[in-house]
């Protein structure tokens, strides 16, 4: 087995070799790791500060916004035949026909 490995390396590149070490875990000095650090502070600022001011201005924009209320459509109380109950007209929950229904019979 281990000349296998032994060729193996010997194939590989010295290049290939070296990638035991990761890409942020070498050769920074502790100055260079906390102005990275800095960096990062400030890019998170700015944009966890931007997207809720962003925010606020959207849902103020949304807020000022009125939606119309709907016509009333035709077709919603279209039916052939009457109800089996008392006032025929009534759906079994629409109350407020309901209410005027008792009060037109008294």
């Amino acid at each position: 087995m281990s000349l296998l490995n032994r060729g193996a390396r010997v194939m590989i590149p010295k290049v290939l070799q070296r990638s035991s070490t990761r890409a942020m875990s070498g050769g920074h000095c502790p100055v260079q790791a906390e102005a990275d650090m800095n960096n990062w502070i400030k890019i998170s600022v700015v944009a966890i500060g931007g997207v809720s001011v962003a925010g606020v201005v959207i849902g103020y924009l949304e807020s000022q916004h009125h939606h119309h209320e709907a016509p009333p459509r035709s077709f919603k109380k279209i039916r052939a035949k009457p109800y089996p109950w008392e006032c025929s007209d009534c759906t079994l929950f629409d109350l407020e026909c309901w209410k005027e229904c008792r009060a037109n019979k008294e």
